[in-house]
């Protein structure tokens, strides 16, 4: 009788065989993260344009746009001020537009109700955490949950640490040359810099899980809003300061004291007319230009894509 031999692999044909499988992964992996990060990207961009009608169809309805937020941003009322029917801070810019993001709902069951819930469009998919619920983080005494946002309204061009003189246009206490600011009521006319030279809202992920302390979307400065430029100690006295556009890093709660996205090389920013561009981080040299509505400054057009 004929005897078949069968012939199996060599340990030497295997480990050739693993290491091409190897190779082809680690060529293959990167791609496939391209992949995902585009698609995260354009559903950013998405985000941000879906937000730009909102903003444009309060406009229509109320002939202003929205404010960033309430005069009331502390978290109690100022003393010298009558305390309104709502002296807390939920009244942020993305509060007022839920009902043109079909978000009405929301406004139905009240806003200390609403807060707590993630809304997706408010949030990058290029952040791991978007639909995070923070727990107030070291302000765990106002008794709440708190969604997050990854787009903040653009205050204007820079905070100060104090009364001071410098070139740019800043206000202690909060700047008021952008198109969205604290108790704003900013109409397209206004905004003789042109609408499309003007950035409205753009991305800064929220501060990190450990802290929990900014990015809430229905309430205030540093949480719904931010200027381009920072010279304070808000976020921590050891942070970098000014604080400006650049990259940073989700586990870094400074980098919650500037604009920066998940994704590489810079992020998406609101236009006034409506249009998202994407800024590389070289562009934080004309932000402060391109933050004010009347300024009437030169901008470097080159770095804007």
């Amino acid at each position: 009788m004929a005897r078949f031999l069968r012939r199996g692999f060599t340990l030497i044909e295997i480990l050739v065989v693993i290491a091409i499988i190897a190779i082809l992964i680690g060529l293959l992996l990167p791609a496939v993260q391209k992949v995902r990060e585009a698609a995260a990207r354009a559903k950013c961009i998405n985000n941000l344009k879906q937000l730009g009608l909102a903003l444009h169809t309060y406009h229509d309805l109320n002939q202003r746009l929205p404010h960033a937020y309430n005069e009331y941003w502390n978290f109690d009322p100022p003393s010298d001020k009558p305390i309104p029917p709502d002296p807390r801070p939920h009244k942020s810019w993305a509060t007022l537009s839920l009902p043109q993001i079909e978000q009405q709902n929301l406004i139905d069951i009240g806003v200390l109700n609403a807060q707590q819930r993630a809304v997706s469009i408010y949030t990058c998919p290029s952040d791991p955490r978007r639909n995070f619920i923070s727990d107030g983080g070291h302000y765990k005494h106002i008794g709440n949950q708190f969604g997050l946002t990854s787009y903040l309204a653009v205050e204007g061009s820079g905070y100060l640490r104090g009364p001071s003189k410098t070139n740019l246009s800043l206000e202690f206490g909060g700047p008021k040359d952008g198109i969205l600011y604290r108790s704003s009521t900013t109409t397209m006319v206004e905004i003789t810099d042109g609408t499309s030279n003007t950035v409205m809202v753009g991305e800064r992920p929220p501060s990190p899980e450990k802290d929990q302390d900014w990015g809430w979307w229905a309430w205030s400065a540093y949480d719904s809003a931010l200027a381009v430029v920072d010279y304070r100690n808000i976020i921590a006295p050891e942070c970098p300061k000014p604080s400006t556009y650049g990259p940073g890093l989700f586990n870094d709660r400074c980098h919650a004291q500037h604009f920066w996205s998940p994704h590489p090389g810079g992020a998406n920013w609101l236009f006034g007319d409506g249009s998202v561009r994407f800024l590389n981080y070289s562009a934080a040299a004309i932000l402060p230009a391109l933050s004010t509505r009347a300024g009437n400054e030169v901008i470097d057009h080159s770095l804007i894509q």
